[in-house]
């Protein structure tokens, strides 16, 4: 019976995969319905399993029982939207987070107060690091322009900028979220 039906439908027989789904689909929605916790997420899952199994039935290998099959396909299906829920759920919580964190900051500082704490953090570089700093981002020239003025390699303007804006990020973590990404990004 069970290789009569799956050659059947592999054929295209609808009636022999409307029988499957007659069959199954009460008892696999409500098997979905234990790990996913919602009616509707429950009844896509077995819809998408069922979906999946006619646009692949020419392909279709079932080599235990329909049963063992179609529950097993739903209980992964079930477990990766789980999976994914959680990721989700996890990912919202995160940013909520970032969002009361940049409200808190932004209720505590105004943008006098930010802009000592960058002074401060800026005039704390070494003197020549901070005239790389400073050209770079009040001057707005460029690594080679810099160079040419200093008399010194790109690379070392390089070097020396990649170090005061590791500096300035580590000095400025807990603002970082409300400074312009432009002043201590290359």
């Amino acid at each position: 019976m069970n290789k009569e039906l799956l050659n059947q439908i592999k054929e295209g027989s609808e009636s022999a995969f409307e029988a499957v789904f007659n069959e199954y689909y009460e008892s696999l929605a409500y098997f979905a319905y234990k790990y996913v916790g919602n009616t509707q997420a429950a009844e896509d899952i077995v819809q998408d399993i069922f979906v999946k199994i006619w646009a692949n039935r020419q392909t279709l290998q079932i080599e235990q029982s329909w049963s063992a099959y179609l529950y097993g396909a739903v209980k992964n299906a079930c477990l990766n939207q789980v999976k994914s829920q959680k990721i989700r759920t996890e990912y919202a919580a995160k940013q909520h987070l970032i969002i009361e964190k940049h409200n808190y900051i932004s209720n505590e500082i105004d943008a006098s107060d930010l802009s000592v704490l960058i002074d401060t953090a800026v005039y704390s570089l070494p003197v020549e690091r901070q005239k790389i700093f400073r050209m770079s981002r009040e001057e707005g020239l460029k690594y080679a322009e810099i160079a040419e003025r200093l008399g010194i390699s790109i690379k070392t303007v390089e070097a020396q900028m990649g170090k005061a804006l590791q500096y300035m990020r580590s000095m400025l973590k807990d603002f970082l979220i409300i400074i312009p990404g432009i002043f201590l990004y290359p």
